[in-house]
């Protein structure tokens, strides 16, 4: 999606920019080029993946047909404590050619709360087996203001899941996690499941480049927030070095 494309504010949307989208930009890509890595969410694991789409009437193509989809996914510990302390774990998901030849979507989930409100607000945990995982920020599915979300599938062991665990557990029981949406006010929703399969070298995994830009087809982000973001991950994905 080009970044012309991407006007979550509207008419506002160059003068966010231009504020506190720039300082967040100058942040985050002096913190990154200093760090050499990304600065939120630098341990990660990342899989080759799919997602099967149920489909509904949502209001997006992409959300709407049901079908198989190539995807990456990668597990992280957002601050890079040690997997004793609790963290905010993160979930990213891209979603292949989505839109088209090279058009991709991204979702960047997070753990999180799971009732209205909550599903708004960071949590820390201790495992990836967590309840529930959300985008945060809001998006424009159709005509229905919306959260992602994602929790995983499938009984949880004695002990958390920890990010060291996960090849272990993708390539023995499996790693699955349910795809959903929902309103500020309303319920989850099913979207699809996402298998998580082969694990991708750690070279790989570290040259990803999620970013809340890349989408389209009727997904939208929206709000200030979102605009903000975008700015804030391209500054720090240019501080990092390129692999």
């Amino acid at each position: 999606m080009s970044d012309h494309a991407f006007r979550p504010l509207g008419a506002a949307t160059p003068v966010v920019e231009a504020t506190a989208g720039a300082a967040a930009a100058v942040v985050m890509g002096a913190a990154s080029a200093l760090r050499r890595r990304r600065v939120f969410h630098p341990d990660g694991v990342a899989f080759a993946s799919s997602v099967q789409v149920t489909g509904a009437h949502h209001g997006a193509p992409l959300l709407d047909e049901a079908g198989k989809h190539d995807a990456v996914v990668r597990l992280s510990r957002g601050v890079g404590l040690p997997q004793a302390f609790p963290d905010f774990l993160g979930l990213a998901l891209r979603i292949t050619d989505a839109h088209g030849p090279g058009r991709h979507q991204d979702l960047l989930l997070v753990s999180a709360g799971d009732r209205p409100v909550l599903r708004h607000a960071l949590v820390p945990v201790r495992g990836f087996e967590h309840r529930r995982f959300s985008s945060l920020l809001p998006y424009e599915v159709g005509d229905r203001r919306v959260v992602f979300g994602a929790r995983v599938l499938g009984e949880g062991g004695p002990v958390p899941l920890q990010l060291a665990d996960l090849r272990d557990r993708a390539a023995t029981t499996g790693l699955r996690f349910a795809l959903e949406l929902a309103e500020a006010s309303g319920e989850w929703e099913p979207v699809g499941v996402v298998d998580v399969a082969s694990p991708l070298t750690d070279a790989d995994g570290d040259a990803l480049r999620f970013d809340p830009a890349h989408t389209g087809g009727g997904i939208e982000p929206v709000g200030v927030v979102q605009t903000v973001r975008r700015l804030a991950y391209r500054a720090s994905q240019t501080g990092r070095p390129t692999t």
